[in-house]
C-alpha cells in the first residue's frame, strides 16, 4: 500500500477474533490461565477470572464479549493477547522477514543490464486519476499496463465502482494516453484498506484471491514501437535474498531503478518484502523485476523498514490471456518484407485500423483512408489495397476483393457482384423487389434495396464458405453520380452491421457515408452505432522516417547505428520543403526511393553498420 509503517496495534487482532477464542472452551480455558497471571501482584485492581464470570451471569451479558470489554476497561488486553500468543492462540505477529541468505542470487549481467536500463524507458509510466498522479505502471503488452488496484480505486475492496474513473497513463516519452477500460482487476485485502491507514495481512487468507493488481486497456496501442516488459513465463516464488530491480516513480518523478533483495514472511507467501527504501507515494504499481530482466512482481509500498510486492505467480493465471491477446498490429515497412519492393512509411494508423476492424471493438467495421487535402493526387490511395492485400494474405479464412471506378461504372450492385464472382463469392445479380421497381418508389430507395439486399447476399456466402470477406473501394477516377453514391452509402451502411463483412474507402472524402468515423480504438469501446477506423494520410515528421529507418534494419537483422539513423534521416529529408518540421505527404515517395537504395545496399554488406 502506498507509503505508511505498521504500528503495534495495527499488528493486534480484531475484537471479533478475540471474542472468538473465547468463545472455544479451549481457548477460554487459556485465558482464564492468562488473567489469573495477569493478576499476580494486581490482586486488589483485577477481579479474579470467577467474579467476572459472574459479573457477566449477572448482567446477563454473553461471557466472551464481557471479557473482551473489562480486557480493554483495566488497559491489559495488550498484554492478555501476549499471552495467548505464548500459548499459540490468537493471531500470531505480524509476518517478519525471514533473513536467510541464499547465496548470491544478486548478480546481474552487465551487458543484459545495459540493455534493460534502455528498454526500460519504453515501458515504464505514471497513472493518474483525475489528472492526479497516483501511482506507477508497466507497460505489458501495445494496450495493456499493469499496476496496482488501490492506485486506481475510488473507493473500499467492498464497492464495485459504477464506472471507470478518468484514468491516464502518461508514458516515458512524456505522451498521456487514456484508458479506455479494465480488463482485469483484483482488489487488495479488506484489511489493507485503506491506503493509509490498513495493515499486512497476518497470513495468506487474509488476501485469499486479493492480489491488489489492475490490467488497464489504452484507448490507443502505445507498445507498438516502444516495446514493452516481459513477463516471467513460468513465474514462481522468489529465493530468499534474490536479487531484484525495481521500476517506479517515487513521489511520481523518475529517479531511476532501484536494486534490492527479495525478503520472505513469516506465515505469508501473497505478499513479499524487499529491502527497497524509496517507497515515496507514487511507487506503488512499479514492477520487480528478476536478474533475466522479467517481471516477477508489482511493488505495494512500505512496511517498516521495507517495499511490499505482490509475486506476479499470485495472480499470473489472470492477466496471462489478457497480455496474450494483446496483440501487436501487423507493422510492414515494405510489401514483401525486402527492400526491393516498395516500402511503407508513417502508416501506423492504418495497421492499428485493420486490428481494431479484424479483432478489436465489436463497432471497428473497417478503414477509411482519407487525404486531408482532396485535392492531392490519388498516388498514395491505390496503395492502401496493395498493404492490404499483404495483411489479408497473412490472416486466415480472410478474402479480399476490390471495386474500382476507372471507367464508368452504371449498376454498382452488378459491379459488386461480378467482382464477387472473380474471387469464388458468387452471387446473383439482384432485380428489383415488389414494390422497390421502376416507376415505384424514389431512384433513391430503389438502388439503395438492391445495394442492401448485395451486402446481405456477400454476407451469406462469406459465411457459408467460413471467410471474412472485406471489399475495397476505389476512390473514383471517373464521373462518381448519385445513383453510385445512393448505392455506395446503402452498402456501407449494411455491410457494416454484418458479422462476416469488412469495408475499405480510399479516398470518398466528399461523401457523406452513413457510418461512424474512429480515430483510435478507444473510439469504437461502448455502446454506438459501427463505424470505420480512419487513417489520414498526412504529413511527414522526422520521427516517422527515423522509426521507418530502426524497425525495417531491425527487421533485417541488420541494425544500425544512432548516428547512422541520423545521418541517413538527414539524407532522406535533404532539400524537401517543410513547414516547422512537416514534409507534405506527397514527398513520400521521394523518401522511400532515397531509402531504398540504403536500404539494398546494406543488405549487400555482410556485416551490419
Amino acid at each position: 500500500m502506498p507509503d505508511t509503517d505498521d504500528v503495534v496495534e495495527q499488528t493486534m487482532p480484531t475484537d471479533d477474533e478475540i471474542v472468538s477464542v473465547l468463545r472455544e472452551p479451549q481457548g477460554f480455558s487459556h485465558a482464564v490461565e492468562v488473567f489469573t497471571q495477569l493478576r499476580v501482584g494486581r490482586e486488589q485492581e483485577l477481579p479474579s477470572a470467577i467474579g467476572l464470570n459472574i459479573e457477566a451471569q449477572t448482567q446477563m451479558r454473553e461471557r466472551a464479549s464481557h471479557w473482551l470489554e473489562k480486557l480493554k476497561a483495566y488497559g491489559c488486553l495488550e498484554t492478555f493477547i501476549y499471552g495467548m500468543r505464548a500459548r499459540n492462540l490468537l493471531l500470531q505477529p505480524s509476518p517478519l522477514p525471514v533473513a536467510e541468505a541464499s547465496g548470491n542470487l544478486g548478480s546481474f549481467d552487465d551487458k543484459q543490464l545495459r540493455d534493460f536500463m534502455s528498454r526500460q524507458e519504453a515501458f515504464r509510466c505514471v497513472i493518474q486519476v483525475a489528472g492526479e498522479t497516483k501511482g506507477s505502471g508497466i507497460l505489458v503488452g501495445p494496450n495493456s499496463v499493469l499496476t496496482a488496484w488501490h492506485v486506481i480505486a475510488t473507493g473500499s475492496p467492498e464497492v464495485e465502482p459504477e464506472e471507470l474513473p478518468d484514468i491516464d497513463v502518461v508514458l516515458a516519452d512524456g505522451r498521456r494516453i487514456g484508458v479506455v477500460k479494465l480488463v482485469v482487476s483484483s482488489p487488495c485485502a479488506d484489511v489493507e484498506w485503506p491506503p493509509h491507514g490498513g495493515r499486512v495481512p497476518n497470513n495468506d487468507h487474509e488476501a485469499l484471491n486479493r492480489h491488489d493488481i489492475a490490467l488497464l486497456h489504452l484507448y490507443k496501442p502505445a507498445g507498438i514501437h516502444l516495446g514493452y516488459a516481459a513477463l516471467a513465463s513460468q513465474p514462481d516464488y522468489f529465493a530468499d535474498q534474490a536479487g531484484t530491480v525495481l521500476v517506479s516513480y517515487p513521489a511520481g518523478a523518475w529517479r531511476g531503478v532501484e536494486f534490492a533483495k527479495m525478503l520472505r514472511l513469516q506465515q505469508l507467501t501473497a505478499r513479499w518484502c524487499s529491502t527497497v527504501t524509496d517507497n515515496r507515494p507514487g511507487s506503488s504499481g512499479g514492477g520487480y523485476f528478476d536478474n533475466s530482466f522479467c517481471l516477477v512482481g508489482i511493488h505495494q509500498g512500505r512496511w517498516q523498514d521495507f517495499g511490499r510486492l505482490v509475486p506476479l505467480v499470485r495472480f499470473y493465471d489472470q492477466i496471462r490471456q489478457a497480455i496474450n491477446d494483446d496483440e501487436v498490429p501487423p507493422l510492414l515497412w515494405s510489401l514483401d518484407g525486402s527492400p526491393d519492393s516498395n516500402l511503407i512509411i508513417a502508416r501506423d494508423k492504418f495497421f492499428i485500423g485493420y486490428q481494431a476492424a479484424m479483432s478489436g471493438p465489436a463497432r471497428a467495421r473497417g478503414l477509411w483512408v482519407w487525404r486531408l487535402d482532396p485535392g492531392n493526387d490519388v498516388a498514395g490511395l491505390p496503395f492502401s489495397y496493395q498493404i492490404l492485400a499483404r495483411l489479408v494474405a497473412r490472416s486466415p479464412n480472410t478474402r479480399l476483393m476490390r471495386v474500382s471506378f476507372d471507367t464508368i461504372v452504371h449498376d454498382l450492385p452488378q459491379e459488386i457482384a461480378r467482382r464477387a464472382g472473380e474471387i469464388d463469392l458468387p452471387v446473383a445479380v439482384l432485380k428489383d423487389m415488389a414494390g422497390a421497381g421502376h416507376d415505384q418508389t424514389e431512384p433513391e430507395a430503389r438502388v439503395a434495396d438492391r445495394a442492401r439486399r448485395m451486402a446481405l447476399s456477400l454476407n451469406e456466402q462469406a459465411y457459408a464458405q467460413g471467410v471474412r470477406l472485406w471489399v475495397f473501394f476505389d476512390h473514383p477516377a471517373a464521373a462518381f453520380g448519385d445513383e453510385l453514391r445512393w448505392a455506395l452509402s446503402a452498402f456501407v451502411e449494411q455491410a457494416l452491421k454484418l458479422d462476416n463483412l469488412r469495408i475499405a474507402l480510399a479516398g470518398f472524402e466528399l461523401v457523406q457515408m452513413p457510418c461512424a468515423r474512429f480515430n483510435d480504438p478507444g473510439d469504437a469501446f461502448g455502446s454506438g452505432p459501427p463505424g470505420l477506423m480512419v487513417e489520414y494520410l498526412g504529413d511527414l515528421e522526422e520521427e516517422d522516417v527515423r522509426r521507418f529507418i530502426r524497425t525495417a534494419t531491425d527487421d533485417l537483422k541488420r541494425p544500425v547505428s544512432p548516428e547512422r539513423v541520423d545521418e541517413w534521416t538527414e539524407e532522406a529529408l535533404e532539400d524537401l520543403d517543410h513547414v516547422n518540421g512537416r514534409y507534405d505527404s506527397r514527398v513520400r515517395s521521394t523518401v522511400a526511393e532515397r531509402l531504398q537504395k540504403k536500404l539494398q545496399k546494406l543488405c549487400n554488406k555482410k556485416v551490419a553498420v
